[in-house]
């Protein structure tokens, strides 16, 4: 009497294909995790240089206020501004705190500030989750000669990252 042999898979090995399988899938979802933290990181590093060349643009467009914007420092408040709100015209000085106030709104520090307030309620600045900046934003501006310098700073898992921009004006 001749035995037909099975044919198939014996349950071990059936065993064996699901853990193989199952460690390539987290594998694939550790990857995705650390895909999304590198892209998220991007964002704010782009944003960031976005911002300084922002100002950096404002400056350039407020030669006679040049002088007004040096100074700005880090964790400091936004001047407290409304006199280039909805005006026909202000001085190059009254446009250049403004730009500042704006900036700083738009940093993400100091969006609770009082004028940032009044700037969302009133339209100045949107009042979206999105429009508000990056985590602990922040920036400082310092004129050397022709050499502008601007730095924007913020938060980014636990570690404090800052981009800095320097150019001539």
């Amino acid at each position: 009497m001749v035995r037909a042999r099975a044919a198939g898979f014996s349950l071990i090995e059936l065993l064996v294909a699901v853990l193989i399988t199952a460690i390539g899938v987290l594998g694939v979802a550790a990857l995705q995790v650390v895909s999304l933290q590198n892209n998220r990181a991007a964002l704010a590093r782009t944003e960031a240089v976005n911002f300084a060349y922002d100002m950096m643009d404002r400056i350039r467009a407020n030669p006679q206020g040049r002088g007004s914007y040096d100074g700005v420092a880090l964790d400091t408040p936004p001047p407290d501004v409304n006199s280039c709100v909805g005006a026909g015209e202000c001085s190059a000085a009254a446009m250049a705190r403004f730009d500042i106030a704006l900036w700083k709104c738009q940093l993400g520090a100091h969006v609770d500030a009082t004028v940032c307030a009044s700037w969302r309620t009133s339209g100045v600045l949107p009042d979206t989750t999105l429009g508000r900046g990056l985590q602990d934003g922040d920036g400082s501006i310092s004129l050397s000669g022709d050499v502008v310098r601007i730095t924007v700073r913020w938060s980014e898992a636990q570690q404090v990252r800052s981009v800095v921009v320097e150019s001539q004006t």
